[in-house]
């Protein structure tokens, strides 16, 4: 091995041909080798106790390990406290995958990956002014890393700081003045769902239409709650007022062996639906996954119209994700909301407040393509 891949090897930085001294007579080669392993010797001395440490990999590997694992599926908290995070005190499971990335972004510092994770869930957490800290310390890090400004520039968004949303467009237009447009359009567009008015009434449509419901978690026996009973009466209605259209029916999340997408098939098909008119996604996890196999499928059928079914709490983040979904795929289907009313009046069914303006954020960024935990989900 050459003495420049050594020295690569041990820092992790690539070394040229041209940074390493050529010999000039003989024996050259020999004090040049001497030279790079002093180098060496005091980069390791000076270098942060564990910097070389190969069983890093083990516990970074168990903490992501760890961290997805309470994302998805949770688990038991003081268990993680006891034997995974010992000396820091957990009070649920975003607390563990909050934990796990930090300690993680602590190990491989240059793992930014690992950061945008710990934003992300503190995100969920609605901690966003600890958020916004850490996309400016990936930002201080990386001074182009345009998913971090995009995130400073949401965040100012979620909070209604106009002030701050235009300061911080103006450092992401700097950054890509293209893909900056695109943001501010979609920022825009979000917007105007929010400020949209819930419709309750069942759209007559021509065309190519898809009636897609989407999926509610199932009870632990497996059967539909009411939640899940109302959106589907109103995928039933619509599906009858346009009886050439096809409904999709999407949510894989399964409950004593069967998934939402399975019940809602069934429940229609017991209604007179008839079974040929039924695609069922069955693969998705949440309502990002709903979309995105979605949107997949709307292409695949070349829709011209989406009636978008669920609930009044969810529609605004469902369409808002659903167009963007579509406008990626280069399908200009329409998306046509059809509420399920889940709140005591159509008046309340209207309000936005500051926790659905986040998840809608949240939602639209993820789908964008500035994913919550980069390279760890489809």
């Amino acid at each position: 091995m050459k003495p420049s891949s050594i020295l690569a090897l041990l820092t992790g930085s690539t070394v040229f041909a041209s940074d390493v001294p050529r010999p000039t007579k003989a024996g050259g080669a020999r004090r040049r080798l001497l030279a790079v392993l002093t180098a060496t010797a005091c980069l390791i001395s000076a270098a942060p106790v564990g910097a070389f440490d190969q069983t890093n990999a083990a516990r970074i590997k168990q903490l992501v390990d760890t961290g997805m694992q309470y994302y998805w599926s949770g688990g038991d908290v003081k268990k993680a406290e006891a034997e995974v995070f010992k000396g820091i005190t957990l009070h649920g499971k975003y607390d563990v995958v909050e934990a796990a990335f930090k300690e993680a972004s602590t190990l491989a510092p240059k793992r930014l990956d690992f950061q945008y994770a710990v934003a992300s869930t503190q995100i969920i957490q609605k901690k966003l002014d600890e958020a916004q800290t850490t996309f400016q310390g990936i930002l201080e890090k990386e001074p182009t890393a345009f998913d971090a400004q995009s995130w400073l520039e949401a965040i100012a968004r979620i909070r209604g700081d106009e002030t701050g949303a235009a300061l911080a467009h103006q450092a992401l237009a700097g950054l890509d003045r293209e893909r900056a447009e695109e943001y501010r359009k979609r920022f825009v567009r979000a917007e105007q769902i929010m400020a949209e008015k819930p419709s309750f009434d069942i759209p007559t449509v021509s065309g190519k239409v898809v009636v897609v419901a989407l999926g509610y978690a199932l009870a632990d026996d497996g059967t539909a709650q009411q939640t899940l009973l109302d959106r589907l009466e109103a995928t039933l209605k619509a599906a009858e007022a346009n009886p050439t259209a096809l409904v999709m029916v999407s949510g894989g999340v399964p409950k004593n062996g069967v998934t939402e997408g399975d019940v809602m098939s069934k429940w229609l098909v017991d209604k007179g639906v008839s079974r040929d008119r039924i695609i069922i996604e069955d693969k998705s996890k949440d309502t990002i996954g709903n979309v995105i196999n979605a949107a997949n499928l709307l292409v695949r059928h070349q829709a011209d119209t989406v009636i978008l079914v669920t609930s009044s709490s969810h529609m605004r983040r469902a369409r808002t994700v659903m167009e963007d979904a579509l406008k990626q795929r280069d399908l200009p289907a329409a998306v046509v909301p059809v509420n399920a009313l889940d709140a005591p009046t159509q008046d309340e069914a209207a309000k936005v407040g500051p926790d659905e303006r986040l998840v809608i954020y949240r939602d639209l960024m993820r789908v964008s393509g500035v994913w919550a935990y980069p390279g760890l989900q489809q």
